[in-house]
């Protein structure tokens, strides 16, 4: 015989239910679905309406549920049982939300949810994500998340995190889950200080003094001595390029999607002047009047319009992604002809590495951090220091010597 509700419960089949009666702004529908409409032909709104809601496999257990509901009711604060996926939630949200966002920055977004939340916890019910169930995602996606099962960098993973959890800060606001699961999820322990890979300041002579005859000599010079981004230098206009003054304004980055360049501004929009040296000035020079030969021999084909600095013979933009295969390309050919002549292998570094390897040999030297954060367009000294922690002498020695010799004189 079926047991009868009461109090609101009911068992049907193995598990019993609950009522729930949500408060808001609700279209009444017929049995088939179709509006309600009072005398004037307007469409009956209720304020509330009920809920059978699945419960447990007790009585007493749904009884817990079901006061929990009703009290969430009675706070403002209950959230509708919801089927939504993440995965379709992440589509749902970026759809939304990238029109707020770079074009570059979505991209990076939608790379990470296709690549690493959506194989990982797609399939989950939004509702069903607990901080406990996030952080084994978070170990298992370090420990083998990436391609044919490699390791993720710490990096990466935490990048994945922060986008998921803005997420699910929407998912709150749009009242789907009653809190962010992200939050309270835990990374695994870092493995001591943030590393990079960089040249020392003769590595990097032999690799210039190597590049020397190639295309994008100025370029590579240009990169390492000012730690600008791919981005940055990819944007830079000869009327950022101060070559009296020796100042180059970043005002601009481009990022690359498909084959199209697109205009942004730089990262945390810090626009800023980077001082550079007098070798960089000649460097320059030399190259504004090869391009200069270029645009001559060219004629009428010749195409740049914003006066970009770094341009094919032509006149044509240089794709920031040719860029980074450039970059690896020429260090394979100078790597081949260092080990034919016997010397010394360099690292192998990406093009953003010369960035590091900029902000690294000034640290390593002295120079204040705030004065390398304003270089590099950090926001604030605090990341450079959080970024750069490894190569920061912590020996204070020196420390104890200044201060030696500005009191006691010796």
């Amino acid at each position: 015989m079926a047991e009868k509700m009461r109090d609101g419960i009911i068992k049907r089949g193995s598990l019993y239910y609950y009522v729930v009666t949500e408060r808001g702004r609700f279209p009444a529908v017929d049995r088939q679905g179709k509006p309600k409409l009072d005398a004037a032909g307007n469409q009956i709104v209720r304020t509330s309406r009920q809920r059978w809601v699945k419960g447990a496999a007790t009585r007493a257990a749904t009884k817990a549920l079901r006061d929990e509901a009703r009290n969430a009711v009675h706070q403002g604060t209950y959230v509708t049982p919801k089927d939504l996926t993440v995965s379709a939630w992440l589509d749902q949200w970026m759809t939304a939300h990238e029109v707020e966002l770079k074009p570059s920055t979505a991209k990076t977004y939608r790379d990470k949810i296709e690549l690493y939340l959506k194989p990982t916890i797609g399939h989950e019910k939004v509702q069903a994500l607990s901080p406990s169930l996030l952080s084994g995602v978070w170990r298992q996606m370090q420990a083998a998340g990436g391609k044919n099962g490699k390791p993720l960098s710490r990096r990466t993973v935490e990048f994945a995190r922060a986008v998921l959890r803005k997420a699910m800060e929407d998912a709150v606001v749009e009242r789907i889950v009653q809190v962010n699961p992200v939050v309270g999820s835990k990374m695994a322990k870092r493995d001591g200080k943030p590393q990079h890979t960089t040249w020392t300041g003769e590595q990097l002579k032999v690799f210039l003094a190597r590049a020397a005859e190639d295309r994008w000599a100025p370029l590579w010079e240009l990169a390492a001595g000012t730690g600008m981004r791919r981005g940055e230098l990819m944007a830079l206009r000869w009327d950022d390029v101060d070559l009296e003054g020796g100042l180059v304004s970043v005002e601009r980055s481009v990022t690359q999607l498909g084959k199209e360049r697109v205009a942004t501004s730089p990262k945390n929009h810090e626009r800023r002047k980077v001082a550079i040296d007098p070798h960089l000035v000649a460097s320059l020079k030399a190259w504004k009047l090869r391009q200069a030969q270029e645009r001559l021999a060219a004629g009428p084909a010749y195409v740049d319009a914003e006066g970009l600095l770094f341009t094919w013979e032509d006149g044509r933009a240089v794709l920031p992604d040719y860029v980074t295969r450039a970059f690896g390309k020429l260090q394979a050919a100078v790597s081949a002809a260092l080990a034919e002549g016997g010397e010394p292998a360099l690292p192998r570094l990406v093009v953003h590495e010369l960035r590091h390897t900029h902000a690294t040999l000034l640290l390593r030297d002295g120079v204040p951090v705030h004065i390398v954060a304003k270089r590099l367009g950090h926001k604030d000294p605090s990341v450079t220091l959080n970024v750069y922690a490894d190569v920061i002498p912590d020996d204070d020695t020196s420390a104890v010597d200044v201060f030696s010799k500005a009191v006691w004189g010796a």
